[in-house]
């Protein structure tokens, strides 16, 4: 009897563990190559070595930045950090990132991760803005390497550095003009009350 219940105990077992092994492996192999491409991309990109960066980009990427303005390919990505950060009149001067993925799903030669960007701009004003956007890369595997397919990165449309900058600078043109304003009618106030006073006499 013993012995039947170390053999059932044992069929039991071997079906449940054998076979969980196999894809722990393969999803093991697949991160691994997604996180060095996330590496690869996040220290160039903090370092601002562009071409660096677009080695880590499919032929026909597209993506799409806060500004709502879309690139395709590793050249027009290049052309808009070029205008960007290094033409006649760039806008921004430094920009660093410390993505944090909060999701991945991998699924034979592809791939999707969203997460936190934690991006901060410094503008050539002077102005340093965090922020932290959220993104959405698509991967592809292409031969043996994994590459940026798609990348989408979004502000909060309703609390981010900017908006708060200019509701900001609303208020305080409103302040002043509602002083200048306020001056004015006071002024032509005491103007009548005096040429009333002036006629009564």
């Amino acid at each position: 009897m013993k012995k039947y219940t170390l053999t059932l105990l044992a069929l039991l077992l071997i079906p449940a563990t054998a076979p969980a092994q196999v894809p722990a492996a393969a999803e093991s192999e697949a991160d691994q190559a997604i996180t060095k491409l996330r590496a690869g991309l996040v220290d160039s990109f903090n370092k601002g070595d562009i071409d660096r960066m677009l080695t880590w980009l499919d032929t026909n990427a597209v993506v799409t930045w806060q500004n709502g303005e879309v690139c395709e390919g590793p050249a027009a990505v290049k052309a808009y950090y070029e205008r960007m950060m290094k033409g006649d009149h760039p806008v921004v001067s430094k920009i660093t990132a410390d993505p944090k993925v909060l999701g991945r799903h991998v699924q034979e030669g592809w791939a999707v991760s969203w997460g936190n960007l934690n991006d901060q701009f410094v503008l050539t004003d002077g102005r340093e803005l965090p922020l932290n956007s959220r993104f959405t890369a698509t991967l592809a595997k292409r031969g043996d390497r994994w590459l940026v397919s798609a990348f989408q990165v979004s502000v909060n449309a309703f609390d981010n550095p900017i908006m708060r900058s200019a509701i900001s600078k609303t208020l305080k043109i409103a302040g002043v003009g509602g002083l200048v304003v306020g001056g004015i009618v006071a002024a032509v106030t005491m103007k009548i009350l005096r040429q009333r006073k002036t006629a009564a006499k």
